[in-house]
This record gives structure tokens, C-alpha cells and sequence, in this order.
């Protein structure tokens, strides 16, 4: 089966021909040395370098295309993908309720020894 071309906003499509072609396993660092300069596009901002991804890695071995393809997307920014905190599900996030605001508010040191922190527990 065929990989995506598109994940989680990262467009893989100049990188899929490279990852097919490696022979595995292959370091962090012999992958950068060849193919740092490859660029990722991503949905919402410009695209990214390999090299800016994996550039602390170092040492670090990849067995499979698949493990380069998961590490390329856990070390893709937050902006990679979507707007922070959007949801299409509608309502509310959690941060913008009166009660998410109220609790950012209240600390340990707010309460009385022995208190619960949810109303509706009772010690017992």
C-alpha cells in the first residue's frame, strides 16, 4: 500500500520517492547529510526544511520508512497544522468557559486544610 501523500497537514509528496529509495537502517544524521535540504510543505505556513526537523537527533536510527515519516511529524511545530485550540465540533473550548477561568483562578494555597477542590466531593 501506498503512503499518503498528506498527514496531519505535512505534505510528504517530495519526500515519499526518497524515503522508498533508503536503504534502512539509516541514522538521523546520514539522513540529513542527504536529504536535509528536502522541503515538507505543511497546510497553514511555509514549508520546512528535514534538516530544521532533525537537526539535534543526531545518532538517532531509523528502521523503516514509517519510523522516518512518525519522527518528521513529531517534530513538526504546533503551526504545522490548523489554528491553536480551533475546534469544528462547535461550542466552547474548555479555556474560553467561566468555569475553566474560575478554576485557573483558584490555587491550593486558596484552600482551607482539609477542603475539597470539587464541590461535590465529600470527605469521608
Amino acid at each position: 500500500m501506498d503512503d499518503p501523500a498528506h498527514v496531519e497537514g505535512v505534505d510528504f509528496t517530495a519526500i515519499n520517492p526518497v524515503l522508498d529509495d533508503i536503504s534502512y537502517p539509516i541514522t538521523a544524521e546520514a539522513f540529513v547529510d542527504r536529504h536535509g535540504d528536502r522541503m515538507l510543505g505543511r497546510t497553514n505556513t511555509d514549508p520546512i526544511a528535514v534538516e530544521e526537523l532533525f537537526e539535534y537527533m543526531g545518532e538517532d536510527t531509523f528502521e523503516s520508512k514509517g519510523d522516518v515519516r512518525q519522527m518528521l511529524l513529531s517534530q513538526m511545530p504546533r503551526n504545522s497544522e490548523g489554528r491553536p485550540n480551533y475546534s469544528d465540533r462547535g461550542g466552547a473550548t474548555p479555556v474560553e468557559t467561566e468555569a475553566a477561568e474560575a478554576a485557573t483562578e483558584q490555587t491550593t494555597a486558596d484552600l482551607e486544610p482539609g477542603e475539597a477542590t470539587d464541590p461535590d466531593t465529600t470527605q469521608r
